[in-house]
């Protein structure tokens, strides 16, 4: 009964075209001379291919003809890739952009099954595989395949059940070119993982703030700290500083808060979960892209280093009270340059500290006595020599002349040879052992 269906579909396209206002079935299968079942049958193919739409007002159904944008027009103005298939996987159609990547002509291609698809221009195993899995399955993915003249390309795919004018089913196939954005988030995620990838093994604790809030924190910070990194994320960074210094941080926020740009540095405190004081140098970068405040914390901890510093400092001060009370005079002198002299030199010399420092040796010393002292500090100085012994006369500030007695030792560390020269007032003893050696003189002279 349907085997001119064909025109009668016409024909009933051709009723609907007079009528743009509708028809129910009942007014279409008078015109038609036919039945309402047969009619109906038809208007159910017009239907599912969207060739007519359907409203209904109550019981009754009025159809109007479709105002459909035609195929051929889709294909050719459309940017995408666009492929239909039928239910055979054959190419029904295919658009002028997708027979460009692939190098074929329509001949080449329509009508021809997708399995047997071959392009001299690109490697399309991966599409074709992928269209011809999941062929009628509406749904969007990604594929990639290789195109000779210009690499890698990247398509999101989308598959949309179509129906055709005989109401056959089919599959329309739209492929969305997406290399560059795609390209563009994988090297965006490359240069991501390499800053994680350094973020995480710093040695620096560090810590990201984007407008103020926690998007990012490292391992080494959470070590520091010893709060998690959900703790840290929720927290406000401030409150993992020792109260005591909470206040030297208050410019560098206020700074911060009106978006101001720089580097700011403190030294400070920090409280741990558990309660342990540990000793940080926190660096603070602040930095303004687009509408976002970037904020990076980043947090060395120094505890070790500034016990080791206050332990030198210590012993530095022992030293120093011990060099400044002990009742000779020390004078040292490091690759030949003078560093220090204690408060006894002075008090022997007559000079203050400033000008033993700036004072040529030969000023204290008489030339043959310097030649002398010159020669020990050589030998001295190898430090292969045991530590020397010698006895001077020098100049004092007053005039006056002073006898000393000293010792030279010098020690190697590293590159630096550090010479120590201990000086004894026995001025005296030496003038007592003078008046001794005169009178012996003149009492040999009596005999």
């Amino acid at each position: 009964m349907m085997q001119n269906y064909p025109q009668e579909l016409a024909h009933i396209k051709n009723l609907l075209r007079q009528n743009p206002e509708g028809m129910s079935v009942t007014d279409i299968a008078k015109a038609l001379n036919k039945n309402k079942n047969t009619t109906g049958r038809y208007l159910d193919i017009l239907l599912i291919s969207g060739q007519v739409d359907m409203r209904t007002y109550g019981m009754a159904k009025v159809f109007t003809l479709s105002q459909r944008v035609p195929l051929s027009a889709v294909l050719s103005y459309s940017k995408d890739l666009i492929m239909v298939l039928d239910k055979e996987s054959r190419i029904a159609d295919i658009n002028d952009n997708f027979l460009n990547l692939l190098h074929l002509t329509r001949k080449d291609a329509v009508g021809k099954n997708l399995a047997y698809l071959k392009s001299p221009g690109a490697d399309v195993h991966e599409l074709v595989n992928s269209l011809i899995t999941t062929p009628s399955e509406e749904g969007e993915s990604t594929l990639s395949f290789q195109v000779k003249e210009t690499g890698e390309r990247i398509f999101k795919q989308k598959s949309i059940p179509t129906v055709f004018d005989d109401g056959a089913k089919g599959v329309t196939i739209i492929l969305a070119d997406v290399t560059e954005e795609m390209l563009r988030e994988r090297e965006l995620r490359d240069r991501e993982e390499r800053f994680r990838m350094m973020a995480e093994n710093i040695q620096d604790g560090l810590l990201i703030l984007e407008n103020e809030k926690n998007t990012f924190v490292n391992n080494r910070f959470a070590e520091i700290t010893g709060y998690s990194f959900e703790e840290l994320w929720a927290m406000d960074p401030l409150a993992i500083i020792a109260p005591e210094d909470r206040d030297a941080l208050k410019p560098i926020l206020e700074l911060l808060n009106k978006h101001q740009q720089g580097l700011f540095e403190i030294q400070a405190n920090v409280r741990r979960k558990d309660g342990v004081y540990r000793h940080v140098y926190v660096r603070i970068t602040s930095l303004q892209h687009e509408d976002i405040m970037y904020a990076f914390i980043i947090m060395t901890d120094v505890t070790e280093l500034v016990s080791k510093e206050a332990a030198l400092f210590e012993s530095e001060q022992r030293f120093r009270m011990m060099a400044e009370n002990i009742q000779d005079g020390l004078m040292i002198i490091e690759n030949e340059q003078f560093v220090y002299s204690n408060r006894r030199l002075s008090e022997i010399s007559g000079y203050s500290t400033e000008e033993l420092h700036t004072m040529n040796p030969q000023d204290l010393i008489t030339p043959e006595e310097l030649h002398k002292m010159m020669s020990l500090l050589k030998r001295s100085m190898t430090c292969t020599e045991p530590p020397a012994s010698f006895q001077s006369w020098i100049h004092c500030k007053n005039g006056e002349k002073q006898c000393i007695y000293g010792h030279i030792n010098s020690v190697r560390h590293g590159e630096t040879v550090s010479t120590y020269i201990t000086m004894t007032d026995v001025t005296a003893f030496a003038l007592r052992e003078q008046e001794l050696l005169d009178r012996i003189s003149q009492l040999e002279k009596r005999t």
